[in-house]
């Protein structure tokens, strides 16, 4: 996309005031949380499920916090984050619109299993440390990670991937940012400076790392006692031991990341990097060595589109379900070699070099699929690079995307509908282009794109398209 226009998944997460219920229909309540309740709900339109939280405003305590959790929520991206899709208010709530994992929570399932096979559990911990090195990269402290926000997209059983699915306690931490004083989060878990409130920064999510992976070789925390004073105490003194029975038949390596986790020091604790380098996570998840899945025409279509369809397709793509997406996760995880979320150059040519006939530069390729400027491909752009028409040409789910441009309501998308879903960055600085933007896909020259034209401008397919 030319002339400096930038275009972010999160700016397909539409905040709008009105009745939620006039897009989705409530069908039951998922669970209760500490200011609202949880609802599955489908969307009127494409009959997708949603997980819908509904918030009463006047349990908000703190709307700066409320407001960044929106906000961290909104710009995070990445395959172990559950993906925020609109957020509705009423006179009396805030609604969060959100991925629905029908999986449960891991919380459950290790309840359930009571302690997990080293492969497995090295299988999800892996997920669970990409997840906090995505984070961490950009400057996110999560604060409270457990078991209980750690949910399975779909059967666990069926080896469905985690997702984090909560940031009510997530704090932007920069450098040169004061360590956070403030105690917080939930015992079992929160590492020892967050009780004593001496300060503490990043590395505390790291402590809870631990804290899961132990329970997930033994099936019970490392520090426990029946009050919270008296596990406060205890994670405070920093003891914790191998000595049950289950621990007997759990590696040396796994009792060595344990180690280098639940360390005191927060300075000598492991990184979510260092974590990931460990030998046990590195010998335990081994890919599969399958050819890289990808069609083709999909990429090429995306490279050469129109600068209109390819916001479209990240609308599309940001909407989409993991049903929707089998393989091309796979297949993100495969070229996403150091798993932080994102392509770099050098990840997509050992990638594409795998697959015959692409002849053309990894570069231009790059340039073609970056839409949002960053240098790398995000998880959200590789998606939408990579969807196949079979999905994005569904009626239903183009008429819910023009619904996402078309804010008035009055059936056309205009110039100013434009700059107000794609100039969110630096609006000052696109005069004129809005107006272009229409006239690529404007066949009946009115100045607005109706429905029937946006069809017609995805359908497209160019007969001179980019050589691979």
């Amino acid at each position: 996309m030319n002339q400096g226009l930038v275009v972010k998944k999160s700016f397909f997460v539409i905040s709008s005031h009105g009745d939620v219920r006039d897009e989705y229909n409530f069908v039951r309540k998922l669970g209760d949380g500490s200011n609202g309740s949880v609802y599955l709900g489908i969307h009127q339109v494409t009959s997708q499920e949603r997980a819908i939280k509904q918030v009463l405003k006047s349990r908000i305590k703190d709307n700066q916090r409320f407001e960044q959790k929106i906000s961290i929520m909104k710009n995070s991206d990445h395959p172990n984050i559950v993906k925020l899709y609109e957020v509705f208010e009423d006179n009396l709530y805030i609604y969060l619109v959100m991925e629905f994992c029908s999986g449960g929570e891991l919380f459950n399932y290790l309840i359930e299993n009571k302690q997990l096979n080293e492969r497995e559990a090295a299988h999800l911990f892996h997920q669970i440390l990409n997840l906090v090195r995505y984070l961490h990269s950009n400057d996110i402290v999560h604060r409270d990670l457990k078991p209980e926000i750690l949910l399975f997209g779909e059967n666990p059983y069926q080896g469905s991937d985690l997702k984090l699915c909560n940031f009510g306690l997530a704090k932007i931490f920069s450098a040169g940012s004061e360590a956070f004083p403030t105690r917080t989060g939930t015992c079992f878990y929160a590492a020892p400076e967050i009780l004593s409130r001496a300060g503490y920064e990043k590395s505390c999510d790291l402590w809870s790392c631990g804290v899961i992976l132990y329970i997930m070789l033994c099936g019970y925390p490392p520090f426990y006692d029946r009050t919270d004073a008296g596990v406060m105490e205890k994670v405070q003194n920093g003891r914790y031991d191998f000595e049950g029975r289950e621990w007997d038949y759990v590696s040396e390596q796994a009792k060595d990341l344990i180690r280098n986790l639940l360390v005191l020091n927060p300075n000598q604790r492991y990184t979510a990097e260092e974590a990931l380098a460990h030998p046990w996570i590195t010998s335990n998840n081994i890919l599969p060595d399958r050819p890289l899945c990808l069609r083709l025409e999909n990429l090429r279509d995306f490279v050469e589109g129109n600068r209109l369809k390819k916001a479209i397709l990240m609308c599309i793509a940001s909407q989409c379900s993991d049903a929707d997406l089998r393989g091309l996760k796979d297949a993100f995880a495969k070229l996403d070699t150091n798993g932080d979320g994102s392509l770099t150059i050098e990840e997509l040519e050992r990638g594409l070099n795998t697959i015959p006939g692409i002849s053309s530069s990894v570069s231009e390729i790059m340039r073609g699929l970056d839409v949002d400027k960053s240098g790398a491909i995000d998880y959200s752009e590789f998606l939408a690079a990579t969807l196949d028409r079979s999905i994005y040409m569904q009626e239903d789910r183009l008429y819910s995307a023009f619904k996402t441009f078309d804010l008035d309501g009055s059936g056309k998308i205009s110039a100013w509908e434009l700059s107000r879903i794609l100039g969110k960055e630096r609006a000052d600085a696109y005069s004129g282009i809005w107006d272009d933007i229409i006239r690529e896909a404007d066949t009946n020259c009115d100045g607005e794109i109706d429905f029937n034209e946006f069809i017609e401008l995805m359908s497209q397919r160019r007969l001179n398209s980019f050589r691979f």
